[in-house]
């Protein structure tokens, strides 16, 4: 079989996604200590413009951040529907795509409890209450969002053949 893109592919997307949401948070907790330093310390001599500054990061930075995650998992998808429409597929291996699509669910089961573990922290708090895309993306219906992607792209998978879309 041709497989270009399958079911085990969400597990990849799920995984990267989740290190760059961490890796968000982190930078963004790092971004906003350095702004305040700059703002208490004196720094920039309470200047207009050092000013600007400092609003400017603080006010763009948890924006960015949130798109970021937002955009990597909405393409992310995309591209599994793009590519599970080019798979020839073969019912056959329905149960194992189906195992892993429960795979799947409860590696994002974990990952969303390890970050509403991690954003409850009194640390990371501010910062993760400032990321409302991110907070929907790994919240409690996440095993359900991914339930229905992984239901989509296999019924993508069985319903099409490689040959159907582009010759």
């Amino acid at each position: 079989m041709n497989n270009k893109a399958d079911i085990f592919q969400l597990i990849i997307l799920v995984v990267i996604l989740f290190v760059a949401v961490i890796v968000g948070i982190l930078c963004l907790k790092l971004s906003n200590e350095v702004t305040d330093v700059y703002d208490e310390s004196g720094l920039l001599n309470d200047t207009i413009i050092g000013q600007k500054f400092v609003d400017k990061i603080q006010e763009t930075a948890p924006k960015t951040t949130d798109y970021l995650v937002f955009m990597l998992f909405a393409g992310g998808v995309v591209a599994l529907m793009i590519s599970a429409s080019r798979t020839q597929f073969s019912p056959t291996i329905f149960f194992i795509f189906f195992l892993f699509l429960m795979i799947t669910i409860f590696i994002a089961s974990g990952f969303v409890n390890i970050y509403s573990g991690f954003t409850q922290q009194l640390t990371l708090a501010d910062e993760a209450d400032q990321l409302q895309l991110t907070g929907f993306i790994f919240s409690k219906y996440t095993p359900l969002i991914l339930t229905v992607i992984g239901g989509i792209i296999m019924l993508i998978m069985w319903g099409k053949s490689g040959g159907d879309i582009i010759t």
